[in-house]
């Protein structure tokens, strides 16, 4: 059934429920039926029985002479007609009706010894099928067993042709049924083909095609947003990618054309040795500066597909923080700027990965120094009940409100001309990024062009509770 389409599982299914459920209700239905027809019968057995012993009881009937005399000619109404089969302790048959005669019913067993009335069904008695009543009763000292019999062959014919009936509708019912299921669920999963058709027809050079969703709120149209909030971030992936392979492009072929030419240029002519010097140390640095730029794409890539293992413990941050600090305070007065810091005395610890942090806020920092001209770098750490925030904050060149949004994409740059002058490819703040959300933190921005900005980081405490 696995290699059938939903279409055919779905009517094969809804057939065999559908199937069992018929047949379940047709045999219950002649069950109840036969029931029905044994309890009138049974019923009316009773009947008979408190007529014809009472009868026996007022004419002191305990001899066969005295049965074939009063039976035969008795003209009450109560006893006429009634099958009786009247029988002594020793299973001497004393009365029986000629019709019980004439089909040759047998001897019938005796009645319960306490007086009451059993029913019994002999149903193939010769192609005669009955059901008796047998009561045992005393008539002047005498025991003797009455039976009360009545012919079932009526009921059987009739049981037998609603058997009948119910063979021959049953399988019209499910077949009509069948192919109004079938029909049903093909016009059920027409929407889901369209959508298959839709989805066929994409063409991948063509991501901004978008499937039609159906007027009404049901799964099918639910299905058709989902596919389509789908198509958006395929759409949005490949964009990045796209982006990112054309800037990496761009930024590896800058040095690439530099080490050409510099090689080329060496070549053309005789050079003395320091001429010589000064080309391969220029070759040197944007070896230098390409194998930083592959090692940071790599381990973008490597952030992406989510391949990169972080083993985190608890970290004093605030340690770290002060040392890094102090290892960045000569790059802040090589440029004229003061680098202030707010940290806590005592040690405060977050859940990570020691050398990813450190690598975070020098990020940071380096790049508040990098687009700061005058003024002041300042951080400041803090703990939070179950959090623990940093902010790293400058008096720089800001970013436009509008370029806010882009401040974490990859080889986004606030100023191109002054990073690529010093080196910077725009891929720091996507790395920050990164380290951020494997640890299971926030980074945002604040900035006003012209005044500066500030980035705050908030890092789970070591004791908060996990409420992801």
């Amino acid at each position: 059934m696995k290699n059938l389409t939903i279409q055919a599982r779905l009517t094969a299914w809804y057939f065999l429920s559908l199937a069992v459920m018929v047949a379940l209700f047709a045999g219950g239905s002649w069950f109840a039926m036969k029931a029905s027809m044994y309890h009138s019968i049974d019923r009316d057995l009773g009947y008979r029985m408190g007529t014809v012993v009472p009868f026996m009881q007022s004419h002191s009937l305990n001899s066969r002479e005295q049965f074939a005399k009063e039976f035969a000619n008795s003209s009450e109404s109560t006893v006429v007609g009634v099958f009786v089969q009247v029988t002594d302790e020793q299973a001497n048959i004393l009365y029986e009706s000629d019709v019980l005669v004439s089909h040759r019913v047998k001897l019938l067993p005796p009645g319960p010894a306490d007086g009451s009335m059993a029913l019994a069904t002999i149903a193939d008695h010769h192609g005669w099928p009955i059901r008796f009543a047998s009561q045992r009763v005393v008539v002047d000292g005498v025991a003797l067993t009455v039976h009360v019999v009545e012919p079932l062959r009526d009921v059987m014919g009739s049981l037998r042709e609603y058997r009948l009936y119910l063979t021959l509708l049953i399988p019209i019912a499910l077949l009509l049924t069948t192919t109004a299921g079938y029909w049903m669920s093909r016009r059920a999963l027409a929407p889901v083909e369209q959508i298959r058709k839709e989805a066929e027809a994409i063409d991948p050079a063509d991501l901004t095609t978008r499937l039609q969703v159906p007027p009404t709120q049901d799964e099918i149209a639910r299905l058709a947003q989902t596919l389509n909030a789908m198509l958006s971030r395929i759409e949005t992936g490949f964009r990045s990618i796209e982006r990112f392979t054309a800037d990496a492009s761009h930024e590896l072929r800058a040095p690439l054309a530099l080490i050409l030419t510099a090689g080329e240029v060496s070549l053309r002519r005789e050079r003395t040795r320091e001429e010589l010097a000064e080309v391969l140390g220029k070759i040197v640095r944007e070896a230098r500066h390409m194998s930083k730029l592959v090692e940071n794409l790599l381990d973008l890539a490597r952030g992406d597909a989510r391949n990169r293992h972080t083993e985190q413990k608890p970290t004093d941050i605030a340690g770290m923080l002060r040392d890094l600090c102090a290892e960045m305070t000569g790059a802040a007065r090589a440029k004229g700027l003061t680098l202030e810091a707010s940290l806590p005395g005592d040690s405060v610890r977050v859940l990570g990965e020691g050398t990813e942090l450190r690598r975070l806020f020098l990020i940071l920092l380096d790049n508040a120094i990098k687009y700061t001209e005058t003024g002041s770098i300042r951080l400041d750490l803090s703990a939070e009940g179950q959090w623990v925030k940093a902010i790293v904050s400058d008096t720089g060149i800001g970013i436009e409100e509008g370029a806010l949004a882009h401040v974490f994409d990859r080889f986004w740059r606030a100023d191109k001309v002054r990073s690529r002058a010093e080196g910077g490819a725009g891929l720091g703040l996507s790395m920050a990024w990164q380290i951020v959300e494997r640890h299971g933190g926030h980074l945002w921005v604040e900035s006003q062009l012209g005044k500066g900005s500030a980035f705050t980081v908030k890092l789970r405490a070591v004791d908060a509770p996990d409420i992801s």
